[in-house]
């Protein structure tokens, strides 16, 4: 029969560590590390939290960079233009695109305002002449709760006055984040690849090209899915466009059209609002019966964009299961509330693609290396590595400088070199043999005045904290450099 025998102990374990069983042991240093990593997104949470003002208007630019990329390209690559002038074209055209569209919708609303405010009027009559004659309310009541509502308002006048300041306080920030992303872009098209590269030379050499390479997959994430978002809120305002060309209101397809599309970017909270607009302008231009086909049409369009095209669409240009997308988007509200929501798929999306590069799962072999950045990251380190023996080359030379200090004066006194004080050691040749006798040098353990250079430190030797560090890149360890003659009291 077969005896057990206890497990034998690990080396290096003390005896109330032995005790604990190892699944424990395991599971105390994975939870110690976790909560250092929660600990620290909390804390970059809470710090991103507070420049909000900064922070969205930066990640909305970079968005539009991902977009405006290509163009920048294509004008340097197939006209004379440099790339700050064709970064300051794309720019310009981005500007005129969304000023047109705006002036197309909004040129369509003004022409068809008469209409819409005499509508609107007969519209509101209607509803109170139904609601007076269905619940039986005569004109006193209506007045009634009129006035009762005009004195809510008065009582509550400072409220509406600090929530108007409020307001206004707002519109100055969406005019400062507008200039804030314009600047950051156009710098961002002419001159990210230089703003990288000095970003990627902070992190130590090793480090560099990972980090270049994994930035690249990330950004091709982000490219897929800036493409595909604009995509699927195209067909989401197609969609509802339609429907307003089908209830007979085909003027207003394009200001429809251009509200849903723009709200589209806004997750949850875009789609409901475009919705309703467009139901209640049916509304008020047709009647109840148009307005529930329009919600009928609106519904479908939506969940058709929400629950099929989208998530599969994103997730195959991100790489992430649909579950993932609905969960990203929910957490980000409930962290930030709508730009939460707005910026929580791009950035889960280039983080996913940037720690499968970085953990050996490339998700894009066919991107390669940027044998381009490498050779400048490998420039960049033969620098560093010629400035490191400079330096310590420069450190050797005050060293030699001691003992050739004190040959001259030795000289000048009549006393040999080698015998600084005066006694009768003969001066060391260059094989470690006196010219005269042929005599070996004194041994180590007879401490004459000749060893006394080696022991003493040279008068310009710098103290250890003084000199300058070596550098981690460098082939060779710190000494003297190449040709220059070692001090006597180095030689054998």
């Amino acid at each position: 029969m077969t005896k057990l025998r206890p497990t034998p102990r690990a080396p290096g374990l003390a005896p109330e560590v032995e005790e604990i069983p190892l699944g424990i042991r395991r599971l105390a240093a994975w939870s110690w590390r976790i909560i250092v990593i929660v600990a620290a997104a909390t804390v970059i949470l809470y710090g991103a939290l507070q420049v909000t003002g900064i922070l969205i208007p930066v990640l909305l630019a970079v968005l539009l960079a991902v977009l405006l990329t290509p163009v920048v390209k294509i004008l340097t690559r197939y006209t004379f233009l440099g790339h700050a002038a064709a970064s300051g074209v794309a720019l310009l055209g981005l500007l005129l695109v969304v000023a047109g569209m705006f002036t197309l919708a909004g040129r369509q609303l003004i022409a068809q305002w008469a209409d819409i405010q005499a509508k609107a009027v007969y519209g509101f009559q209607s509803l109170t002449t139904w609601v007076t004659t269905t619940f039986q309310i005569d004109d006193t009541m209506i007045s009634s709760a009129i006035d009762e509502g005009l004195t809510k308002l008065q009582e509550n006048a400072e409220t509406l006055v600090n929530s108007a300041v409020s307001t206004a306080a707002v519109v100055g920030n969406l005019a400062t984040g507008i200039v804030i992303c314009l600047f950051t872009l156009f710098f961002l098209l002419s001159s990210g690849p230089t703003i990288w590269r000095w970003v990627v030379g902070l992190m130590p050499p090793a480090a560099r090209l990972g980090t270049h390479e994994a930035f690249r997959r990330g950004w091709k994430a982000l490219s897929a899915y800036v493409r595909t978002q604009i995509m699927v809120a195209a067909v989401d305002a197609v969609g509802i466009a339609l429907g307003m060309v089908f209830l007979g209101m085909g003027s207003y397809a394009v200001p429809i059209w251009l509200l849903v599309f723009l709200f589209s970017f806004v997750p949850l909270v875009g789609a409901i609002a475009s919705g309703a607009i467009a139901i209640l302008l049916v509304l008020v231009l047709q009647n109840w019966v148009f307005a529930l086909i329009m919600l009928g049409i609106v519904l479908l369009v939506q969940q058709l964009e929400s629950n099929i095209l989208q998530p599969f669409l994103m997730g195959k240009a991100v790489e992430l299961h649909p579950l993932a997308v609905f969960l990203g988007v929910a957490g980000g509200a409930m962290i930030a509330g709508i730009p939460g929501a707005l910026f929580a798929i791009p950035v889960i999306a280039f983080v996913n693609a940037t720690l499968l590069y970085i953990v050996g799962r490339d998700p894009s072999p066919e991107l390669g290396s940027d044998q381009a950045i490498a050779d400048h990251f490998a420039a960049i380190g033969a620098a560093s590595r010629a400035h490191a023996q400079s330096a310590r080359a420069g450190l050797g030379a005050p060293r030699e400088a001691g003992p050739a200090g004190a040959a001259v004066g030795t000289a000048s006194a009549g006393i040999a070199p080698g015998d600084q004080s005066g006694g009768a050691e003969p001066a060391v040749g260059p094989a470690g043999t006196t010219p005269a006798t042929g005599t070996a040098d004194p041994a180590p353990d007879d401490r004459g005045s000749g060893d006394r250079a080696s022991d003493d430190p040279a008068p310009h030797d710098p103290l250890p904290d003084q000199r300058a560090p070596s550098d981690p890149d460098a082939d060779e360890g710190p000494g003297p450099a190449p040709g220059a003659e070692e001090p006597p009291s180095s030689r054998p």
